[in-house]
């Protein structure tokens, strides 16, 4: 189990390194048309080697022993990436993963789903740090990485407000 939650500087580091680890050895992924599948888990790949105790895991559909749904409990969820304790209310990340060829539709969909997952503590565990991630895929696109952060105050109790959003550009270079 970790010793305690990340702040929001200590979750935009660990995000930040895993994509420049992807900018490093997975580059060639955005130019060959892979599902946003193969992202997300290379993505998680990267998360992993930098957050011990964490299990990270991806398209986790459970809530404890139920499946995850949304607040009002008519939708199952399935995020691209959570960082969690298995079996616990510790949610420490909630990341979706979309591509710039993606509707403006889709992406505002995953904003959603994240605003939600990080919203205030109800029957159901949220999680203290979200990003909705837009990978760059067109031959013209920027080599960027768009992200839109979400952020709940209270996280080391568990419980907390609703959260806080930002966004920023993480640029892929491969500086090897």
């Amino acid at each position: 189990m970790p010793n305690e939650f990340l702040t929001t500087e200590q979750i935009r580091n660990v995000m930040t390194g895993a994509l420049q680890d992807f900018a490093k050895w997975d580059m060639e992924l955005l130019h060959v048309k892979v599902q946003e599948e193969t992202l997300s888990h290379r993505t998680a790949v990267y998360i992993e080697q930098r957050l011990g105790g964490w299990h990270i895991d991806c398209e986790y559909n459970r809530d404890l022993t139920h499946a995850k749904m949304s607040v009002d409990g008519l939708s199952r969820m399935r995020p691209d990436i959570i960082v969690h304790i298995r079996n616990s209310p510790h949610n420490l990340l909630v990341v979706e993963i979309k591509k710039t060829c993606h509707s403006k539709r889709q992406i505002n969909a995953a904003k959603s789903r994240v605003q939600e997952f990080t919203g205030k503590w109800t029957k159901h565990p949220r999680y203290c740090h979200g990003a909705v991630l837009v990978f760059p895929v067109r031959a013209n696109d920027p080599k960027i990485v768009k992200c839109e952060w979400f952020h709940r105050d209270g996280c080391g109790a568990i419980h907390g407000g609703e959260p806080k959003t930002s966004t920023m550009s993480v640029p892929l270079i491969n500086n090897s």
